[in-house]
């Protein structure tokens, strides 16, 4: 047993229950929301290294290959994982004698004051985005945990799932992935997107990000990120961050509520949003409704596109079961703006004392189609060192999408 700070609470045990997951379900964040101060919280259990996990595999129709944007989607199904008696994975709620991995990690430093650095590319950096600026970031060891199969959005703040086989279907393995092909990205987009869907039973619209104004990415395009020498597509962001955490965007321009920090977000984007929201009949308010309800509102979708394994620079997450993050938590980040031509982000980066008592983890060896997906407004992240491990570099891409209306409404 152990206790962390007063903040902290296992979500089961202090807050409102979520919607678990199933086909055609939804996962709701409004369990984090918290209604009671919580009382200790009782250590996280151990979990097993998920180095036989089977994938989850997403079918597609040959006919969506052919459409230029996702606007139907032939039929899909998703399988949940499972585990035979072969397998050394245990589900989250068992033990096992794996130890976790050392890892290396970056968080802002404590002196760095709240908003008060504005980001964005710079001229001559050779690679498109932006990095945060080295010296206002310290590095701090950290331990890494598989992530368990049965880990889902509404328990853990992210799930496991996979396109392998939608990607194969598309004619795209990871023999001739090429990060650099256009065409190749847009198939991962529609492959994503395609899970998403699966995995819901509701609209996914992809969101512009600033690929869209930094690389000239198209709708359906997923950004792609490609650590090894010589690439000029985007680097890993090695820093915990939130990528819409909404109390912090909220503060940053003068306002309260996690409703203001939504409407924020929407009014930065909308001219980049507004198409692609029109094509499937979702208003700017709607679009505001499906972002703060959180239900599951804005998700990423980050699939690995390396070849053979991640051997370093994996994504970690933080395990939402103990540790949340809320307007109450705003000296433990700090929201930044992120300004590109045309438009003004925002990204939350957190400070190394915001993960106190958080169990961080990690997809070991993951592969060719593998796919972390968690909250965009809610889940911690960063790609993290692994010390002892080689750094032959990683490609990886990743998708912000919004879940919107009910696909059998539509039909």
């Amino acid at each position: 047993q152990s206790t962390c700070p007063s903040r902290r609470a296992t979500l089961k045990e202090h807050l409102p229950m979520a919607l678990h997951s199933s086909m055609g379900s939804c996962s709701c964040f409004q369990f984090l929301r918290k209604s009671q101060p919580p009382a200790l919280m009782s250590s996280a259990v151990e979990l097993p290294c998920p180095a036989e996990v089977e994938t989850l595999d997403v079918k597609m129709d040959d006919a969506l290959l052919a459409e230029e944007r996702t606007d139907s989607l032939a039929t899909m199904s998703v399988e949940t994982v499972s585990l035979d008696s072969s397998s050394s994975l245990s589900r989250s709620d068992g033990r096992s004698d794996i130890e976790p991995v050392e890892g290396q990690a970056q968080f802002l430093r404590d002196e760095v004051s709240f908003g008060d650095r504005e980001l964005g590319p710079k001229s001559g950096q050779g690679r498109l985005g932006y990095s945060m600026p080295a010296e206002l970031l310290e590095s701090r060891p950290v331990q890494l945990w598989p992530i368990p199969a049965d880990a889902t959005l509404a328990d853990n703040g992210f799930e496991l799932l996979s396109i392998t086989e939608a990607l194969r279907g598309m004619g795209v393995t990871e023999e001739n992935f090429d990060p650099t092909s256009q065409d190749h990205r847009c198939k991962v987009g529609s492959a994503l997107i395609g899970a998403a869907q699966a995995r819901f039973g509701k609209r996914a619209i992809h969101l512009a990000d600033t690929s869209r104004v930094s690389g000239s990415a198209v709708y359906g395009e997923a950004t792609v990120r490609d650590t090894r020498a010589g690439s000029k597509l985007r680097a890993a962001q090695h820093i915990f961050h939130m990528d819409k955490f909404l109390p912090g965007i909220a503060k940053l321009y003068g306002h309260t509520t996690e409703s203001d920090g939504a409407r924020r977000i929407a009014d930065a984007y909308w001219h980049l949003w507004e198409p692609d929201f029109n094509s499937f009949g979702v208003t700017k308010d709607a679009a505001l409704s499906y972002i703060a309800g959180a239900a599951p509102g804005m998700l990423n979708l980050w699939v690995s596109l390396t070849p053979g394994e991640v051997i370093n620079e994996p994504l970690a997450v933080a395990d939402m079961r103990n540790i949340l993050l809320d307007d109450s938590d705003i000296d433990l980040v700090s929201t930044h703006k992120v300004v590109f031509p045309g438009l003004e982000d925002t990204i939350t980066v957190l400070r190394q004392r915001a993960i106190d008592g958080a169990k961080l983890m990690f997809r070991p060896r993951m592969r060719f189609g593998e796919v972390i997906m968690f909250s965009t407004t809610h889940t911690p992240h960063s790609a993290v060192w692994l010390p002892n491990a080689p750094t032959p570099g990683r490609c990886s891409a990743e998708m912000r999408m919004l879940m919107a209306t009910d696909l059998d409404r539509e039909a």
